[in-house]
This record gives structure tokens, sequence and C-alpha cells, in this order.
């Protein structure tokens, strides 16, 4: 087992370091580089310039540019070009924004999803079965973004509710309940949207892993030993079926950090998603390579962790 984390941890830094090379090349290759004078901004003069190229070191050569941007990063001081703020602090507090989001997305995600694959497998060919996988095509098919403007224009039309942002403006002067049955509001449908793509992908995976697993010899044979019906699809068939989403529940961990850019930007739900997308328009390098940085560490970790749940769950597996 520790020579397998010690192995584990040199590829895993081996390929944070290309990840590292490659992401700062693309960004210094991206049209519109932060050494040229904006022609629509007249205060931008070239003393100006100078003086910010120094400041950011873009007046030395690439690679001392890369090791001098990752060294900042790593000792905290690395700042964002738009604020002059911290970049890990900024990231850190949008990140308390966005926890909540990807919590509870994630949590409905996994919920409702085997319920509803299981029942569609069990019941195949069903009034049911046919129903969900009617609407997880659908919702698998319909654009994020037009999904929810839809529900913005019945909720704010139809029910007259403000939607927008992590709490109505002007709220102070109410009571502290009525405050967080507010916050709690503003959070539910930002939420159901983000899980909603999430279920209809998950619950057809789960379908498609029990209709595998129930042809399977030890599925009739336990079966043929008289088990009830609840103990063979729960304690045989779904045991096995849940192995392949052993790799798609660490690939979760990234959300964590990515966020919801569609969801985010639509609800102006101040999280690390729409602060990308706003870095991104500003160019504000420094966070658009941390934020990358931070999502390739939690993708190797993510990783990480499937290898050794995979060899917990199957003793088949060997190190």
């Amino acid at each position: 087992m520790l020579e397998f984390i010690l192995r584990n941890l040199v590829q895993k830094s081996i390929t944070l370091f290309f990840i590292s090379v490659i992401s700062f090349l693309i960004i210094y290759l991206a049209p519109g580089k932060p050494s040229q004078i904006d022609p629509m901004n007249p205060k931008f003069t070239p003393e100006l310039l100078k003086r910010f190229q120094e400041h950011f070191h873009l007046d030395k050569p690439l690679y001392v540019q890369y090791y001098l941007f990752y060294k900042d990063l790593i000792t905290g001081k690395s700042v964002s070009w738009q604020d002059n703020t911290p970049v890990l602090k900024k990231i850190w507090e949008r990140f308390l924004n966005s926890f909540p989001l990807f919590l509870i997305g994630t949590i409905l995600t996994w919920t409702i999803s085997f319920p509803i694959g299981i029942k569609s497998a069990i019941s195949r060919g069903s009034v049911f079965d046919k129903t969900t996988t009617f609407f997880a095509y659908t919702l698998i098919s319909i654009p994020g973004f037009f999904f929810a403007y839809v529900i913005i224009i019945f909720v704010v039309n139809y029910l007259h509710v403000p939607v927008i942002g992590m709490k109505t403006f002007g709220i102070q002067s109410q009571s502290q309940l009525h405050l967080i049955m507010d916050r709690i509001w503003h959070l539910v449908i930002p939420s159901f949207l983000s899980a909603s793509g999430g279920v209809a992908i998950l619950s057809r995976y789960v379908r498609n892993q029990m209709l595998e697993v129930q042809d399977a010899d030890y599925i009739r044979t336990a079966r043929a030993k008289g088990l009830s019906e609840d103990e063979v699809i729960y304690k045989h068939a779904l045991k096995n079926a849940l192995l392949p989403f052993i790799t798609m529940f660490g690939l979760v961990i990234p959300g964590l950090i990515g966020g919801s850019v569609i969801i985010e930007s639509i609800f102006s739900w101040p999280g690390i998603g729409l602060m990308a997308y706003q870095a991104i328009l500003a160019r504000d390098y420094p966070v658009i390579l941390t934020l990358n940085f931070i999502s390739a560490i939690l993708v190797l970790v993510g990783t990480f962790l499937s290898d050794l749940l995979y060899m917990i769950v199957d003793p088949r597996i060997k190190i």
C-alpha cells in the first residue's frame, strides 16, 4: 500500500508539473497579451505599462515568469490584476459561496439518481421506465441556460418572487427567520438546476449497469437459492453495479473549485464559477491560472481516491 501511494504521488506530481506548464503556455499564447497597451484605455500610458510589467514580472523571460508566478502562488503572494486582492483569499471567499450550491446539487444528484435508475432497471419496459427515460433524455437535450431562463421567467412573472443573487435586495430590515428562509429560497432553484442534468445522466448509467448485472450467473444463483428480490437487487446486484461509479464519484471532487459557470452567471451567484467567467473576460491571468492549477490538483486527488476505493471495494484489483 505504501509503495502504491508513493508511486502514485510521484506520477501525479509529474502530471501536475506538465499541466502547469501547458496552462501557462496557453495563457501566454492567447491573443491580447497584458504586456500590450490597451488602445481603448487612454489612461494606460507607456509609463504605466512599464510599471505594470515590472510589478508582475512581465518584462522577464517566459521561464522566469513561470517560476515567479508559481512561487508567488505557493507562498500566497499572487494577486489579482483586477483589484490587487490576494488570489487565494479571493478564491476562498467565492468558494464559501459556491460550496452550498455544490453540496446540495451533489446530494440531490446522487440520492435521486440511484432510486430512479434502480426502479427503471427492475421495471424495465414499464410506464415508469419509459417516463423517466423520456424526461432524462429531455433534460440532457435541453441546454442548461435555456432551462434556467424558463424557470426564472416562470417564477418571477407568475409567482412574483425574486430568484437572482444570494438574497433579495433590501431584505436586511426583515426578521432573522425571514432572512434565513430568503437565503434558502435563493439556494433551492440554482441547486435544483445544477442537479437536474446530473440526475438525468447518472440515472441512465445506474439503469444500464443494473440491467447488465441482472443477467449475470450469480444473480440467477441468488434467486435460485430462494433469496428475496430485495436481497438479490440491493445486496448482490447493486454492490457489483456500483464499481463503475467509484470513478465518477472521484471526478465529483473538482466541482468543489470549478463551480457552475452557467448557473452562477445566470443567477448572479457570487461563486467561483462567476468569478472564473469574469476573470476570463477581464484577462485576469493570475486568477485563471490559479483556478486551473487548483482544479488540476483536485482532479488528481479524485483519481487517486478512486484507485484506493477500487482496491477496497474489489479485492481482485492488485496494487
